[in-house]
């Protein structure tokens, strides 16, 4: 009677039946989660090829209306990340991120310097992982935009200083213990250059699905509102340089985007950024 009372309501044996079971239905669940359940790994940096498919509507000139639907060739696109730590509210949130030789990003992050706060991306005591985009530059011939062009990171710092802003984003636990799973997002700050003109697209919030590693190759992923192509000058003479203006007649908005990582590279994510700075040196920047 007392083992029972103390058990709740069960004698010993049974409560370690129940375990047993119990233990046997965690492993197995292990099992089928395969290494999606692990720790969070320490700061580095990621090199990877990755793609955009986009629906652009046009707003304005002669072409206002239509819409242009493309996907451009993967490109090579670097991130580093922070040491895993543990978000507290009203404290100094920052990260500490490591560059590569030649890059001059900002090497802390803090919380004031995300463009947008989206739900269920800071949560009092969950572990977070704090990211910024190093540098990506894509390229496309497109039958009705002409060529165009992709820039984040440090090509867009190095060719319009004036309007750079940085791309920033948030890896979360998903779990109490932390670690993986997690869920993701980027605020994206890009310039797409084309025959019409350079336009500036902040991304607002992009969010991945859930993500089980660094890079998450294969995540689906997708905006959550549409975009304002605004046109850089334009932004240069309102003075906005971090978020969409009102008094910016938009030449375009993206109705749809996705931004797929395709395959890790298999070189350190200090190579893949040269190996970015190589390919502008070759195919040349904006005004060559």
């Amino acid at each position: 009677m007392a083992d029972s009372a103390a058990t709740g309501g069960g004698s010993y044996a049974e409560l370690v039946s129940r375990y047993h079971a119990l233990s046997e239905e965690h492993d197995e669940l292990v099992r089928q989660m395969g290494d999606q359940i692990k720790p969070f790994p320490a700061a580095g940096i990621d090199g990877f090829l990755s793609h955009f498919i986009i629906s652009l509507e046009i707003q304005q000139g002669d072409l206002a209306g239509q819409a242009v639907n493309f996907t451009m060739p993967p490109a090579t696109q670097t991130v580093s990340r922070s040491e895993p730590f543990v978000y507290r509210p009203g404290g100094e949130n920052r990260a500490d991120i490591p560059l590569p030789e030649g890059c001059t990003l900002p090497s802390v992050i803090r919380e004031e310097d995300f463009l947008t706060r989206p739900e269920g991306y800071f949560d009092p005591g969950r572990q977070v992982v704090w990211m910024q985009i190093l540098n990506l530059d894509a390229r496309v011939e497109h039958e009705v935009l002409g060529p165009v062009r992709i820039i984040l990171g440090e090509t867009l710092k190095r060719e319009y200083p004036d309007v750079f802003q940085p791309s920033l984003g948030i890896a979360q636990a998903l779990g109490r213990r932390g670690g993986f799973p997690a869920s993701l997002f980027f605020n994206p700050y890009a310039l797409i250059e084309t025959q019409f003109g350079a336009f500036r697209a902040i991304h607002g919030t992009l969010a991945y699905g859930r993500v089980t590693d660094f890079p998450p190759v294969g995540t689906p992923v997708s905006i959550r509102d549409c975009i304002p192509l605004e046109n850089v000058e334009d932004v240069r003479r309102a003075g906005v340089p971090r978020t969409a203006h009102e008094s910016i007649e938009p030449f375009a908005r993206l109705i749809a985007l996705s931004h797929p990582i395709d395959v890790p590279m298999q070189v350190s994510g200090t190579e893949a950024f040269q190996f970015v700075e190589r390919g502008i040196a070759r195919s040349g920047s904006a005004g060559d």
